[in-house]
């Protein structure tokens, strides 16, 4: 078998090289990737451009930083993204760990879901984190900040021209002044009315739920366990009150029927005590309202993620319902899949550069479609209209929520952990082989309290072995590796992993910790596994490892 050398990208082995100031990569503010939206999309964009020394410039037309709390849940995938980009530490000390979910109905008595125990299986976060979405970005920024790079408040996109090798784009500030930059790639986190979604020539059809909610972060009197959500199921409608980090401050989120769609309510304390006490019966009292929102709920998917040169992650790819808290962690984990292939394809030959840019919408809508239909049932489900069919489902979800299999998918489901990549679609709970391309490397613990994943390279594809060197096989240096970093592992860490019986004994691991092919012999492995999934190593002459 032959290998094609590919040069290894200028910063590749340095995590955290800072992006080489605008104006440096070629023609005057010239730059690898131009983001727009600094929000948390956007800021793992551009941290994971400066992680793998790609220059980058991120822009947002905002005069600064909202100080609204907005998405609040951290799930455990997402947290292992942040774990790979060094800044999971920060994220769980300004967060608060979920214990329970409380389900009430008035007629019969709660269920109670210990979230914290279910059979979360092999990650290091099993948990949901209550985290404010400022909280996160200022994370998110300062990590930025630390790697050389920062937001360019009050600079907005104009326009886009794909000029083939490059994009132009056509910027405004805020004073007026205009200016261009010439990128490589652009890519779209602007939210759901994307200007670079609109200049790119992509469609996002938005559909209308029918149902309205209102959101608000309140502090309270009543005494409630403060690291517990409540859920309550009644004809009057939908609420939820979810903790927040700061003691005795709580999310509340109700549907609101309204007898016009251009009806808006008074969302105060007054309006918030008498809303709870109709539809829990608790006497809340709500002082301190520091944010509200009040929206009609609707959902969509672009038609595509790319066209060119630009792409789109996050709110500019999908819209969807607040249920479930999946839309920021689905936006980071957007970014971390699409940023690291960015990097390689700047080296690769141009076909199989495409093909690899082309695996990042192949990959990442099918789950954003998924994600969108699961929650619009899920909603619809939560507002239906009439009385009588919420106080039925006030009945029926009770029960359905009592049985373990069901509350079982409130922890790696919703979590995130079984999201696969499959012949160029993504599905959950695939029943391909534990180690088959496009899954999610699981990542046991190992001796010396280290978990798999910290063991594997930050940047590149890495080989999980079962076995030690002259036990089974050569050293990491052996050209047979093809210049992948080697991970090998005693017989005693190979029985922690999920299925280690019957697993291949030789695995190849993604930058972004999926699987991108296992086999007998890395031979094996190089030969099934497709190319464009290989463009980040440094092959010298390749042969066999072990005959």
């Amino acid at each position: 078998m032959s290998l094609q050398r590919i040069p290894a990208p200028r910063g590749h082995e340095t995590p955290g090289t800072a992006p080489v100031p605008a104006g440096s990569a070629g023609q005057p503010g010239d730059v690898d990737v131009l983001i727009v939206g600094a929000g948390p999309t956007g800021l793992t964009a551009a941290a994971e451009a400066a992680r793998h020394g790609l220059t980058a410039r991120i822009i947002d037309g905002k005069p600064g930083r909202s100080t609204f709390s907005k998405a609040l849940v951290a799930h455990a995938r997402t947290l292992e993204v942040f774990e790979t980009m060094g800044v999971a530490d920060r994220v769980l000390a300004e967060g608060t760990r979920f214990a329970a979910l409380n389900v009430n109905t008035r007629h019969r008595r709660p269920v109670r879901i210990d979230l914290l125990g279910l059979p979360w299986g092999d990650t290091a976060y099993p948990y949901w984190l209550s985290i404010p979405q400022y909280a996160t970005e200022h994370i998110l920024e300062s990590h930025l900040a630390a790697a050389g790079g920062r937001v360019e408040w009050g600079l907005s996109l104009d326009d886009l021209q794909d000029e083939g090798g490059s994009v132009l784009a056509a910027l405004t500030r805020t004073d007026g002044r205009r200016e261009s930059v010439r990128a490589r790639w652009v890519i779209g986190c602007d939210g759901g009315r994307s200007r670079v979604r609109d200049a790119a020539g992509l469609r996002l059809d938005r559909t209308d739920t029918g149902a309205t909610f209102v959101l608000a972060d309140v502090l309270t009197t009543a005494d409630l366990p403060e690291d517990e959500g409540h859920v309550f199921l009644g004809p009057q409608g939908l609420l939820l009150i979810v903790p927040m980090p700061e003691p005795r401050r709580w999310r509340v989120i109700a549907h609101v029927p309204k007898a016009r769609d251009d009806e808006r309510v008074t969302v105060d304390a007054s309006f918030l005590d008498q809303l709870i006490r109709e539809r829990s019966g608790v006497e809340f009292g709500s002082h301190d309202v520091t944010w509200e929102s009040q929206f009609a709920l609707s959902h969509g998917l672009a038609d595509h993620y790319r066209r060119g040169r630009v792409f789109l992650a996050g709110d500019a790819a999908h819209i969807h319902s607040p249920v479930g808290g999946q839309g920021l962690n689905t936006g980071v984990q957007d970014a971390h899949n699409l940023m690291w292939k960015l990097a390689a394809a700047r080296h690769a030959d141009p076909h199989r550069a495409e093909a690899l840019l082309d695996s990042y919408e192949a990959e990442r809508r099918p789950v954003a479609r998924a994600m969108v239909r699961g929650t619009a049932r899920a909603t619809s489900a939560l507002t239906t209209r009439t009385g009588m069919t919420r106080a039925l489902f006030g009945t029926v979800a009770p029960t359905l929520l009592g049985r373990r299999p069901v509350q079982a998918r409130l922890g790696r489901g919703v979590g995130m952990l079984d999201i696969a990549y499959r012949d160029g679609s993504s599905a959950e709970h695939a029943r391909d082989a534990l180690f088959a391309p496009g899954r999610r490397m699981p990542n046991p613990p190992l001796r010396g309290g280290e978990r798999l994943h910290q063991r594997l390279d930050p940047l590149r594809h890495t080989w999980v072995v079962r076995g030690l060197p002259a036990e089974a096989w050569p050293g990491a240096w052996h050209p047979g590796w093809a210049g992948f970093p080697v991970v090998f592992l005693s017989e005693e860490e190979w029985a922690e992993l999920p299925g280690a019986q019957t697993a291949p004994p030789v695995v190849l691991v993604r930058p972004d910790r999926y699987t991108a092919g296992a086999g007998r012999t890395p031979e094996d492995v190089l030969s099934a596994a497709a190319p464009l999934l290989l463009l980040d190593a440094i092959p010298p002459q390749a042969g066999p490892v072990a005959g």
